[in-house]
C-alpha cells in the first residue's frame, strides 16, 4: 500500500517521526542519577546537623559528599538506570537466583492445581 502525504500525494520515502532527546536521556543530577544524588545529600546534611556542627563532622560530611558523589558519577557512567536494575535485581532475586543449578536453593513455587492421589 502506498504512503500518502495530506495533500494526497504519494510519499518518495518512508514518514519519519522526530523524537527530542530530552525523551530518551536519563534525569541526571550532576552527571549521577538524581535520587541517588538527593540521597547521599540528605545523608550528608543529616549526618551534618545531626551529630552537631564540628570540623570533624564537617571533614567527614564533606569526604562523603564528594567520594560519595564521584562514585555516583561512575557508576552512572557505567550504566544510567542502575538504580532500576539493582531494584529490579533485588524485587526478582527469590524467582531467578543468582547461583549455578547444583547450588541453589529451590524456587517458591506454588502450584496452581492441587494435586490428588
Amino acid at each position: 500500500m502506498e504512503e500518502r502525504s495530506r495533500s494526497g500525494a504519494a510519499l518518495d520515502r518512508p514518514r519519519t517521526i522526530p523524537v527530542h532527546r530530552a525523551l530518551t536521556r536519563p534525569v541526571l543530577l550532576a552527571g549521577a542519577d538524581r535520587e541517588l544524588v538527593l540521597a547521599n545529600g540528605v545523608v550528608v546534611v543529616a549526618l551534618l546537623l545531626g551529630i552537631g556542627l564540628s570540623w570533624y563532622t564537617f571533614s567527614v560530611s564533606a569526604s562523603l559528599l564528594v567520594i560519595g558523589h564521584w562514585g555516583l558519577v561512575l557508576l552512572t557512567k557505567r550504566d544510567p538506570d542502575i538504580r532500576r536494575v539493582y531494584v529490579r535485581h533485588v524485587r526478582l532475586a527469590t524467582y531467578y537466583a543468582a547461583a549455578p543449578l547444583p547450588l541453589r536453593r529451590a524456587p517458591l513455587v506454588q502450584p496452581s492445581v492441587t494435586v490428588s492421589e
